[in-house]
Formats: structure tokens, sequence, C-alpha cells
């Protein structure tokens, strides 16, 4: 399994990614490019939900969708659940950038693949979407059955949340 996390630590750097879609000619830093493709993958969300799946703050996501605004990939449209509130969605501009991410990933699976024997690819797409699935179910399983303990901290209330 070391394996799996140093492909994830690889996959998953900062450098890698913004390198990975320079290959196909876009000029991203790693918020952005993480912005757009939850935009691509979950559809518009309100600021507040995009902080948490990048896990930063509002600040961070304020710059980093007025870097993407400005560039013309993502606009702010009212949330129809409420009008006080806005969200974050992308332009056209944005969806075929979303749509090069999907491409340069393509050419690096591709690339790291070069020399595998088709039988080879059939079996490593079997067992990733074996993995997958098992993620899921697990994922599911976690999220509903998670809590977390209580903590305290030295001179608060004993048994208090922070």
């Amino acid at each position: 399994m070391a394996s799996l996390t140093r492909i994830i630590g690889e996959w998953t750097a900062p450098d890698f990614l913004s390198a990975v879609v320079a290959r196909e000619g876009v000029d991203l830093d790693p918020a952005a490019i993480t912005m757009v493709t939850f935009l691509s993958t979950d559809g518009p969300m309100r600021p507040s939900e995009m902080a948490r799946k990048m896990v930063t703050g509002a600040s961070n996501v304020s710059k980093v969708a007025a870097r993407l605004t400005a560039a013309g990939m993502v606009n702010r449209v009212p949330d129809p659940a409420d009008a006080r509130a806005s969200l974050l969605g992308l332009t056209p501009a944005g969806h075929q950038v979303a749509g090069t991410f999907v491409r340069a990933g393509d050419g690096l699976v591709e690339d790291l693949l070069r020399g595998w024997s088709p039988g080879d690819r059939t079996e490593l797409a079997r067992l990733l979407q074996q993995l997958e699935q098992s993620t899921i179910a697990f994922s599911a399983q976690l999220r509903a059955n998670h809590t977390r303990p209580e903590q305290t901290v030295p001179g608060a209330t004993e048994g208090a949340k922070q």
C-alpha cells in the first residue's frame, strides 16, 4: 500500500497538478485547478461549500474565484434556494478548461502506461474500478457512523467540546 500512498502524494502535489495541465497549454495555479475541478464535477456551489471542499478559508476562495472570474472561467449566479446568497459556477470557458484537465489526465495515464500490454491495462482498469467501488462504500459507511471524540483543552471546562 506504500505505492498507492506515493502515487496519491505525487498526483495531488501542487507542482505536479500545475505541470500536468501545463502540458495542455493551461497556466493555472493549483488552487484554481482545484476550484475548476470541483465546479466541473459537483456543479455550482456556495463559496462556503467550496471552502470546505478545498479545506481553506473563505478569503482564499474569494481570491481564487476573483482570479478565475477575471480570466472568464467562473461567474457568480444567484442561489435559487436563497436570493441573498450566490453560487460559484463555471462559464463556458471554464467548462472548456475543465475538459482540458480531462485530456491532460488521459495523456498522463497514456504516458504512464506506455509499454504496458493490453492485458495489463485491462487488469489495472478492472482492479481500479473494484477499488473505487470499495472506497465509495467504505466512505459512505465512515461518514454515516463517524463521531468525533470530545476533546478537552487544559483550563477548559471538563467535557466541553472544543
